[in-house]
């Protein structure tokens, strides 16, 4: 770091020295305040000619510019490979190795403009932390090394903690899963005054339909089945029936025909208690029955309407597709003897109407 620093310094000087040599000074006007200069002074010195000035000029800025484009190489080949110098140097360099003319100042303007960029790149990656290892001192490698043992450390312990909570939350939910031995003989120990029924679920499938008809047929009271449902013509027969059996029963015996008519009566007394609609008046079975076959009637003449009514649609929409049809087709062939008439064909429709066939 040093050798490459102290290069640095000397390239710098010898840039310095090379671009700092004296340009031949410009003439004054002469102003018209000032006075003439004495004789005494000595002998006017003798004009340049204008062509010699260029001449010249242009040989000092051919020695100039390939000694000034080595020394630039150089420079930045040095810069690259050690630790660039400090600010002040620069400002100091930069200030110092302008030369007072104008030739001679660009090739050391564009040198420090090349170095003052490399060393500013620098900078931005020191700052972003992307720098190289060997532009850190010992002391800032060892700390961060430090730091990284210790952000690696704690990563492990948390890690650890964490297979640990883990761990142990399994094995809570597995002692929690596995049920504990019933002991036979001993009382639950709870509140007082807590009673905890046993409820027994059976394993039977539901039941069919025919097995809950045969149920329901064992559970009549008074062997006698409810007159309930909606079939009025049903219902109406077995009403007669049952009173049929009756006026038998009273014909033969009439203590047994009272008792079946109480039973009968009772039954469905019990029946109406259960919440069942018992149809057992012959009078409005008969009026109920009336009104069902009147609205099958009505529904069975609106059903005919309706029927009469999609075939007269549909005919009449045969009928209009026909007609529709035809007129196409009488419309297709006019265009074609339209378009004979106009190629100059004579038509025998036309010789018909003009009396010629």
């Amino acid at each position: 770091m040093v050798s490459l620093l102290a290069k640095d310094v000397y390239l710098q000087n010898l840039a310095r020295k090379i671009c700092a040599q004296p340009s031949p000074e410009p003439q004054k006007r002469k102003s018209a305040g000032k006075p003439q200069r004495p004789e005494a002074a000595g002998p006017p010195k003798k004009k340049r000619k204008r062509g010699q000035k260029k001449s010249r000029e242009r040989e000092e800025k051919k020695a100039v510019a390939p000694k000034a484009q080595a020394l630039g190489k150089k420079s930045r080949a040095a810069s690259q490979v050690g630790k660039p110098v400090k600010a002040k140097e620069e400002k100091i360099s930069g200030s110092s190795g302008a030369p007072a003319d104008g030739p001679s100042r660009e090739p050391d303007s564009s040198f420090a403009l090349d170095v003052l960029r490399q060393r500013l790149h620098e900078k931005i990656q020191e700052a972003r932390g992307q720098g190289s290892a060997m532009e850190l001192s010992p002391a800032t490698v060892e700390k961060r090394r430090r730091r990284k043992q210790e952000r690696d450390r704690k990563k492990r312990k948390r890690k650890e903690l964490r297979a640990k909570e883990k761990a142990a939350k399994a094995a809570k939910t597995a002692e929690a899963a596995e049920p504990s031995p019933v002991v036979p003989g001993k009382e639950v120990q709870g509140q007082p005054g807590l009673l905890f029924n046993k409820v027994e679920v059976s394993e039977e499938p539901p039941a069919s339909k025919a097995q809950r008809r045969k149920e329901k047929r064992q559970q009549l009271k008074g062997n006698l089945t409810p007159l309930t449902g909606k079939n009025y013509q049903q219902l109406l027969e077995r009403l007669r029936a049952r009173q049929d059996r009756l006026e038998e029963l009273r014909e033969c015996d009439a203590g047994r025909a009272r008792e079946l008519e109480t039973k009968m009566q009772w039954t469905n007394v019990l029946y109406k208690a259960e919440g069942l609609k018992i149809r057992d008046n012959e009078q409005l079975l008969q009026a109920a029955l009336k009104r069902k076959e009147k609205r099958r009637a009505q529904r069975q003449r609106r059903w005919e309407k309706r029927t009469a009514h999609v075939v007269e649609k549909m005919q009449r929409r045969q009928d209009q597709r026909r007609q529709n049809l035809r007129r196409k087709k009488a419309a297709k062939a006019e265009r074609r003897l339209e378009k004979a008439r106009k190629k100059g064909r004579v038509l025998p429709q036309d010789l018909q109407r003009a009396g010629l066939a």
